[in-house]
């Protein structure tokens, strides 16, 4: 009796294990989804992943008929975002939403509690945009040049917010401190929002930030805009040079946005994702909104993104060792 009940023990623990594992599987493409996505964000509400993140959030959602959540779970310089999908269940139904500093990681950490590249497959681009140098309204300079001269002046004296360690503004301006030999203090925040309040309020005198999220605060008046990070100049603001016909030539940087899935998704959910995102950006009306916001729609099969990311954890490598760039 004993022993007949030990044997229905195991069995039903078979039984248990075998279907927790098909509740884990994904379902057909054809079926997909049949419940709720979630899009994790590795920086507070407000920055431009988040923004792009939540664009496109919507538009799956109508078509879906399914609804794509938006979850925000800064810090660490995106690493706790980063491990939580890592570690998510490979079903189709947890993305993640990552920017440059995925690619700088990496460079920068010598224990990353994940793989960058096993662990993940990529999915999509959401978009491409430059970012937007921009200063306090009371640091005493009016363009590039000027700005360089200050920084030359009174070396480890300027400081330089970020949205945090290995994000887009951390980079870009590390990026920029190299190409001029000078000595800028980085002070990362937990976002973009945070830093930008901060630097209104004074407590910091430069930042790099994307376009979509720097602008407003240039046209209200709160920020001083001096140059754009990318080779051409923005159709938002077509009088604002760029940074390397300011006198940094060769400067070239734009914030991309990635969606990438864990790495056991199939491919022919990543597929499925990746079509109906770029049905998604053929929107005239989502269209108008990237235009608005200074950037371009995404593109791209997950096979030629993967080696889009490779090649930018590799430039990144490149730049980390150059500038000696540190994790605050």
């Amino acid at each position: 009796m004993k022993l007949f009940s030990k044997i229905l023990c195991i069995v039903g623990l078979i039984g248990a294990t075998a279907f927790g594992s098909a509740q884990a599987q994904p379902t057909s493409a054809k079926d997909y989804p049949d419940r709720s996505v979630k899009f994790i964000v590795p920086f507070p509400p407000g920055g431009a992943a988040d923004v792009f993140a939540r664009l496109v959030a919507q538009k799956l959602t109508d078509k879906w008929k399914q609804t794509v959540l938006v979850e925000n779970k800064p810090g660490a310089g995106g690493r706790i975002a980063t491990q939580f999908v890592a570690t998510a269940p490979a079903d189709g139904y947890t993305f993640l939403v990552v920017t440059v500093g995925h690619a700088v990681n990496p460079s920068l950490y010598n224990n990353l509690p994940y793989k960058t590249e096993q662990d993940f497959k990529t999915v999509a681009m959401l978009a491409d945009l430059p970012s937007m140098l921009v200063v306090n309204n009371d640091l005493p300079v009016s363009n590039v040049k000027e700005l360089i001269a200050l920084a030359k002046a009174q070396p480890g004296k300027l400081t330089y917010a970020s949205s945090g360690n290995a994000t887009t503004s951390h980079v870009a301006a590390a990026m920029l401190a190299n190409a001029e030999s000078v000595e800028l203090v980085h002070i990362p925040y937990k976002g973009s929002a945070p830093a930008i309040t901060d630097m209104i309020s004074g407590r910091v005198n430069i930042m790099i930030d994307p376009i979509a999220t720097a602008l407003p605060h240039v046209k209200s008046g709160k920020l001083k805009a001096l140059a754009v990070s990318t080779p051409n100049r923005s159709p938002l603001v077509p009088q604002l040079p760029t940074i390397a016909e300011s006198g940094v030539p060769g400067y070239d940087f734009s914030a991309w946005f990635l969606l990438l899935a864990p790495s056991g998704v199939p491919n022919n959910l990543i597929n499925k994702v990746n079509a109906d995102i770029a049905e998604a950006m053929k929107d005239p009306e989502l269209l108008k909104t990237y235009e608005t916001r200074g950037a371009q729609a995404g593109s791209g099969t997950p096979e030629s993104l993967s080696k889009f990311l490779t090649n930018e954890i590799k430039r990144f490598a490149t730049l980390v060792e150059k500038t000696g760039m540190k994790a605050e």
